[in-house]
């Protein structure tokens, strides 16, 4: 049964279980998505009534949280998993979550915030699913403890950084506005620690190179994971200084909230009002 909320959220039963499988990525962007599958998964676990309350004759079931090859972009994952824990417990419906041995940033995570004490993980669907449930009555759970640990993590949500650290892929190619005068450089992947400054020498590249009219358009789903603004401002201050421009047409929305929160907006334009003109034919994202 596919849930059409979030892209890649389904729940299936398995074995008895209800096997909810999350996304490819998951952030605060669809986090209420998620939460509301989760609440379905747990739903259908305790057998609830329209009204919500248990359905009688009903035998509880097992919810296995499935974050399968997910990546945590921050920790909303976590603390959907805390609360997870928290509703289940009063529904009395075991948990039980699956993080397969190479999510070892995830696994960690959880370790460091207490969450793997409270729910148990197993390396795959199967073995999650074809293990018994041990018998017993379900128990009061306290989750502030945890989910103090996951602000702890803050910022940066430092839990969540693979060790070491997994590749950044960010891809930067150039073209002709068309204009005969601006370069558009169009940038794909990741920008955070380890690409930003990547980034800046490839700026700096172009503008040493006598390039100094230069659009900078971000992929819509460019994943920005630190802050490129003083990189990108010390290459608008350098180019404006020889009576060039950098423009940011097309911004991400978060990069957008930043740059519209410290009045920016109006630096990162260019020096002819080209931009309608030309992001139709600027070539490939």
């Amino acid at each position: 049964m596919k849930d059409t909320t979030v892209p890649g959220l389904s729940i299936e039963t398995r074995r008895g279980f209800i096997v909810l499988s999350l996304p490819a990525q998951i952030s605060w962007q669809n986090y209420a998505g998620i939460r509301e599958g989760v609440s379905k998964a747990l739903a259908l676990a305790a057998g609830t009534q329209a009204g919500g309350g248990p359905a009688r004759g009903r035998r509880r079931t097992c919810v296995v949280v499935d974050f399968g090859d997910a990546v945590l972009l921050d920790a909303a994952g976590l603390v959907l998993l805390a609360r997870a824990e928290t509703r289940a417990q009063l529904l009395g419906c075991p948990l039980r979550a699956v993080v397969p041995a190479l999510s070892a940033h995830v696994r960690r995570a959880l370790h460091l915030t207490g969450l793997a004490q409270l729910v148990p993980v197993f390396p795959d669907v199967a073995s999650a699913t074809g293990t018994p449930v041990p018998a017993g009555t379900a128990r009061d759970v306290d989750t502030t403890h945890v989910l103090d640990a996951i602000r702890a993590l803050h910022p940066g949500d430092a839990g969540l950084t693979p060790t070491p650290p997994a590749p950044s892929e960010l891809m930067i190619t150039t073209t002709g506005a068309g204009d005969g005068d601006h370069t558009v450089v169009h940038l794909s992947g990741v920008l955070d620690e380890v690409t930003v400054p990547r980034l800046g020498e490839t700026l700096t590249t172009l503008v040493e190179g006598n390039l100094r009219h230069l659009m900078v358009r971000m992929h819509e789903r460019l994943g920005i994971r630190c802050d490129p603004l003083p990189i990108l401002l010390g290459i608008r201050w350098r180019v404006a200084a020889e009576g060039g421009c950098l423009a940011l047409p097309a911004l991400p929305a978060r990069l957008r909230e930043i740059i519209d929160r410290e009045g920016l907006g109006s630096v990162f334009t260019g020096c002819r009002s080209i931009e309608d003109r030309l992001l139709g034919g600027a070539g490939p994202a």
